[in-house]
């Protein structure tokens, strides 16, 4: 099958899948400072088999030239940061996105941090027909996934990630007839907005047990200021003994974060500005 990717390396097992059995003809990709998983491995993957890799957007002219003139049977989407604008009048279109929650529960640009704000004791992966609507396509295939007090966010996309390259591998092999088998989703669901920037704050009137937990939930989204500028946290770790001023720096990005009960031991990077 001749494939379209687009997507970060969140779901790498799908693109490793895709560039072992099939035909990748383009990979369409994005860079985000918060993100804990970035792109670094599946361009470096693209580059070693040739594969073009853009950051643009594509249009829909160009996803028309895809699948009349290339011979694309498949667009596959897999956590990318832009919504496709499918051509009207295109039968030959088939696309698949790969969501991370329980879809139709969950749809957000968010949905793994979304639900560990919410505390939900599970969650899981969505694969479903691409469509105008937002993660609101038929759904292909769906895994669970059970969150617990000790489960954090990479978790959470370490699991999304292992079982979707199982249940791609079983979509394409069957594809006409998981394609027809595919169910409609409940309208009424709500979309889950980006947690909110308190929700993502460390500051010092914190325990480190809430700092602990923070991370936990949230990881390179949560962010910290320091002396007026915004960073995002890479790594956190905590201790209950106490440190001799509000903030210690060790090197330029890594420091020591006073809060009520003890310290956080911080690595961090610039962010342009707070979302």
């Amino acid at each position: 099958m001749r494939i379209v990717y687009f997507g970060s390396d969140v779901f790498l097992s799908c693109f490793e899948y895709f560039l072992k059995e099939h035909e990748i003809l383009a990979l369409y990709t994005y860079h985000n400072n918060e993100d804990y998983f970035a792109e670094y491995s599946i361009t470096a993957l693209a580059e070693q088999a040739g594969i073009p890799v853009y950051y643009e957007s594509i249009t829909p002219e160009r996803i028309t030239r895809y699948f009349e003139e290339e011979g694309c049977e498949l667009f596959f989407v897999a956590e990318y940061n832009r919504i496709l604008t499918l051509p009207e009048d295109l039968p030959q279109f088939r696309g698949i996105n790969t969501h991370s929650s329980l879809l139709p529960q969950g749809r957000s640009y968010y949905p793994i941090e979304a639900a560990m704000e919410r505390g939900l004791a599970r969650t899981g992966v969505t694969m479903h027909k691409l469509a105008p609507k937002l993660d609101q396509g038929d759904i292909i295939a769906q895994r669970t996934i059970e969150v617990t007090p000790q489960t954090d966010s990479v978790d959470i996309y370490l699991q999304c990630a292992a079982h979707a390259g199982e249940m791609i591998k079983d979509i394409i092999e069957n594809f006409d007839d998981r394609w027809e088998a595919a169910k409609p989703q409940e309208n009424g669901h709500p979309y889950w907005k980006r947690p909110n920037a308190e929700l993502l704050t460390l500051h010092h009137t914190m325990t480190h047990m809430d700092a602990l937990e923070m991370f936990r939930k949230y990881n390179s989204m949560t962010q910290v200021e320091l002396n007026g500028e915004w960073f995002y946290v890479t790594d956190l770790a905590a201790g209950g003994a106490p440190v001799d001023r509000e903030v210690r720096f060790l090197s330029q990005d890594r420091l020591l974060y006073r809060v009520c009960d003890g310290h956080l031991r911080l690595h961090i990077y610039p962010t342009e500005e707070r979302k």
